[in-house]
């Protein structure tokens, strides 16, 4: 699913004794249709053995880039693109740089809104959830909320891909919402528990 305004990059550190940050110029990961793609650079007078790409929790091996890396020239730009990242979660990664040590860790979210094309986490709301949506052309979207008896009690809108719920807002109980987005696209519905 294409939310790329919905990517976080979030940039943490290692001890000092294996980050490489006179290394790497730059290490990113960004989402894109399902897929994550990691771009990185080699500053100019750095090489190394080889590159492993490392993901997520354990950081298990997903892929390398065999040979010498880097240049003692120029600053040496690559990429590697993640096929299968996991869904509705933040992905991590982290390269293993031959023979010098490991970057820092960078992480991308890829949101998958499913059959529905929406998703609302958590739910039931306990503190406040986020209803993602498909909304690729920024058009108007309104949020309309109902209770179980089917009075609206909530309705606003937005232009983004985005709501933000927030359970003191609402009485305990179930309720129903509907996105509608302005033109032709059909409405999606769905339903949340507030405990």
């Amino acid at each position: 699913m294409r939310i790329a305004s919905l990517v976080f990059l979030v940039l943490i550190g290692f001890t000092s004794l294996s980050q490489n940050e006179d290394v790497i110029n730059h290490l990113t990961a960004t989402e894109f249709n399902g897929k994550v793609l990691l771009t990185f650079a080699i500053k100019q007078g750095n090489t190394c053995n080889g590159v492993v790409i490392y993901h997520s929790v354990d950081f298990t091996s997903i892929g390398s880039i065999e040979g010498i890396c880097g240049s003692s020239q120029e600053q040496i730009e690559y990429n590697f693109t993640h096929l299968d990242p996991e869904k509705n979660e933040i992905n991590y990664y982290r390269l293993s740089l031959g023979g010098i040590g490991f970057s820092w860790i960078v992480s991308a979210e890829v949101i998958d809104l499913g059959a529905n094309n929406a998703l609302l986490r958590p739910n039931p709301i306990s503190q406040g959830s986020e209803l993602f949506f498909d909304n690729e052309t920024n058009a108007t979207v309104i949020l309309n909320i109902y209770s179980s008896a089917g009075i609206l009690v909530k309705s606003e809108w937005t232009t983004s891909e985005l709501f933000i719920l927030n359970a003191f807002e609402f009485e305990s109980g179930m309720y129903f919402y509907s996105l509608q987005p302005e033109g032709i696209q059909p409405e999606v519905k769905g339903r949340f528990v507030v405990p």
